[in-house]
């Protein structure tokens, strides 16, 4: 899947930083709220149109062990760019910026809901946001 709250949002936000910078970073926080209340959306209608099979989490291209390098191919496999004016740049990080996308997985069988987090991340060993003491958000 992938979603996107349009370049208008981007454009509000660069344009708030020039005059009032702590309303531009209030706006950003909204908007990353708004966006994963769009992806929860997406997810729902997932489930629901899926019924009697099991999802997992949502997962996106730079977490884990998913190479953030796959998100200009998976963009090209959804048309994304077509259908809702979303790329990726050089660096892959999407343009406009307050945008998903990700994978969800779908089981006949059970799916073991297990933590997430750096704790139990099979990549924590390597993890370069851990060397940098961040974390890939989960």
């Amino acid at each position: 899947m992938c979603a996107t709250l349009g370049a208008d949002v981007d454009k509000l936000i660069r344009v708030t930083q020039v005059s009032n910078l702590a309303r531009a970073v209030v706006l950003d926080s909204f908007a990353t709220v708004a966006i994963e209340q769009v992806c929860d959306s997406a997810e729902q209608e997932i489930a629901e149109a899926f019924p009697g099979l099991y999802m997992t989490f949502r997962f996106s291209p730079g977490y884990g062990d998913y190479p953030v390098s796959l998100q200009k191919y998976f963009l090209g496999e959804l048309d994304a760019g077509r259908k809702i004016g979303l790329s990726a740049n050089e660096s892959y990080i999407l343009i406009p910026a307050k945008s998903v996308t990700a994978v969800i997985g779908l089981s006949e069988n059970p799916i073991e809901k297990r933590k997430r987090g750096c704790a139990v991340c099979n990549m924590r060993a390597e993890c370069q946001y851990r060397r940098r003491g961040e974390h890939c958000g989960f």
